[in-house]
């Protein structure tokens, strides 16, 4: 009777562990943690990472804590020098402005808002000015604007649009110190490059091309965001020929050697690198 009591209890014992296990709950699984939401890749969402840096006011410094100060991936251990192949990484001047797929072109078309319009003041002339100009010498961002070394440089994005013009070079050279541009109608003035210049008679080689003390241009304020031909055609910077200067019919500039091989008879500019330069090219020189 004993040994049957016995092996009843030890069932029993074996039963109700069995239950136990039974119905102890699962442990918990691990959350998915995930910091940025669905999209962030997928330059069609609006949770594209660009479009979270330029909530940031451009700034980087929150992706770098994550991706490592030279984003090759950190914590996360997510490179993205892998998409962003250029030298600075992220941080390449084509990665918010210009051609994403062309480092050779950092200004607009495609402003920091994503517009390519050249309607827009952010997109205007840039490409007349800087990738399809004809009419002059080379003309750099920095005529225009300060140019920083590195992205964070004090003057690129520590301040709120519209980006700041600060003529320099080519701009303001000669006379043209005063050179401004309204940023609410898009307006440049007084820029040498449109015809802030004077040339005088007492310092040049050639003073018997001279009807006055000097010759000037017609100072002409261009619009920037006006692409249509009307803002550099020639004739409009300065007359043909200048103020000042004695009168010649447009087919004798580059024919009768005063300008040869500057421009042509029908006063196209044949030679870039002599026109809108700074410097009065006559015979040559």
């Amino acid at each position: 009777m004993k040994l049957f009591y016995s092996i009843l209890i030890l069932v029993s014992i074996t039963f109700l562990m069995s239950c136990s296990k039974l119905v102890e709950p699962p442990p918990p699984s691990a959350p998915e943690l995930s910091v940025h939401k669905t999209g962030i890749l997928d330059k069609n969402s609006p949770n594209f990472h660009g479009k979270l840096v330029m909530s940031l006011n451009w700034s980087m410094k929150t992706c770098q804590r994550c991706h490592s100060t030279d984003y090759s991936g950190g914590i996360t251990d997510v490179n993205c020098n892998s998409c962003h192949t250029e030298q600075n990484g992220p941080e390449a001047c084509n990665t918010c402005h210009g051609n994403f797929n062309d480092p050779t072109m950092i200004a607009p078309p495609r402003d920091v808002n994503g517009n390519t319009s050249t309607s827009s003041l952010s997109v205007g002339a840039h490409t007349r000015h800087l990738y399809e100009n004809e009419l002059g010498s080379e003309i750099y961002c920095s005529d225009c604007h300060k140019v920083p070394q590195n992205y964070m440089d004090a003057g690129h994005i520590d301040s709120n649009l519209p980006a700041e013009v600060i003529f320099n070079g080519l701009a303001v050279d000669n006379i043209a110190t005063n050179a401004a541009y309204d940023h609410s109608t898009g307006t440049c003035s007084n820029t040498y490059c449109h015809g802030n210049f004077e040339f005088l008679k007492d310092s040049s080689d050639y003073q018997f091309m001279y009807t006055a003390d000097k010759m000037v241009g017609n100072n002409f304020s261009v619009i920037f965001n006006k692409v249509d031909d009307t803002q550099a055609e020639c004739g409009s910077c300065h007359g043909l020929p200048p103020e000042g200067h004695i009168e010649s019919a447009l087919s004798n500039c580059g024919s009768v050697g005063c300008h040869v091989g500057i421009v042509d008879a029908s006063g196209k500019i044949i030679d870039q690198e002599k026109h809108i330069n700074g410097i009065k090219n006559v015979r040559g020189n």
